[in-house]
């Protein structure tokens, strides 16, 4: 006959004791935590400058992501402004708006989503 061990976490404790203790530290440690502190930044309306955009952000190691937003054809038709079929929504951690403002306030084509 072959014996079988169960090998849990932390000594002889089971899954309900360990559980319960996660979940304490979660109610305790996570609910101080702020999430959700990504900004939308500002919008590109090409490929070129959406990479150049990329780059800058990268080389000062400012932590992005882009959200792609395709235009409908009567809202490219009519609106002077969005001519491209795609829309790039490039997003930060608010803590880094003031420099990425800096970084970018020279470039064509980039219209900031903050003031």
């Amino acid at each position: 006959m072959t014996e079988v061990k169960h090998i849990g976490l932390r000594g002889n404790k089971n899954a309900s004791q360990i559980s319960d203790s996660v979940r304490g530290a979660e109610s305790t440690e996570l609910s101080r935590v702020r999430v959700n502190n990504e900004v939308a930044f500002c919008k590109v309306y090409n490929l070129k400058m959406k990479e150049e955009v990329e780059k800058i952000l990268l080389k000062h190691r400012i932590s992005y992501y882009v959200k792609w937003q395709e235009q409908k054809f009567f809202k490219r038709l009519f609106d002077s402004e969005t001519k491209e079929k795609i829309i790039f929504i490039i997003c930060i951690h608010d803590t880094a708006i003031e420099q990425a403002k800096e970084l970018v306030a020279d470039m064509q084509d980039v219209k900031l989503l903050i003031s």
